[in-house]
């Protein structure tokens, strides 16, 4: 390999310095709306506010600034083999979670019972997220057997 595909590319600096800026005004605001929606405790719901939200707020902010500059869009990152088998375990888990659908249906209509939907739905998202998974795992290892 050439020594010119190992070199970095970096943004200018202030586009660092507007990413930390713009990460640190979302992170207080968002840390100021939680403390003024818990008044009585205004100063623990802040920090923990903060605490949740300074990564995300610099991660987005750094994407808006910095990415841009420092990161290579791959022209075939569409073809990717990660990426087919992905798309294979969520076909796959769809089919499997619309059979779970139909037959949960059926025997809800046909046993009339009558149930909460927010425990189901619950239920439906993380079944759904672990057949994927799932999925995902054993397509990777025939694939690599």
């Amino acid at each position: 390999m050439s020594k010119a595909s190992f070199t970095s590319r970096r943004a200018p600096a202030h586009h660092y310095v507007l990413a930390i800026l713009l990460g640190a005004m979302l992170t207080v605001a968002v840390a100021g709306l939680v403390g003024a929606s818990n008044p009585n405790d205004f100063w623990p719901a802040a920090a923990i506010g903060a605490l949740c939200t300074a990564y995300p707020a610099m991660s987005l902010s750094g994407k808006i600034f910095v990415s841009h500059h420092t990161v290579t869009r791959d022209a075939h990152g569409e073809q990717s083999v990660e990426l087919q088998w992905m798309r294979q375990a969520g076909a796959g888990a769809f089919l499997d979670i619309l059979v779970v659908i139909v037959v949960a249906s059926l025997v809800l209509a046909i046993g009339r019972l009558d149930v909460e939907a927010l425990p189901i739905l619950l239920g439906l998202v993380a079944l759904s997220a672990v057949d994927v998974g799932l999925r995902y795992v054993a397509i990777r290892h025939r694939a690599l057997k």
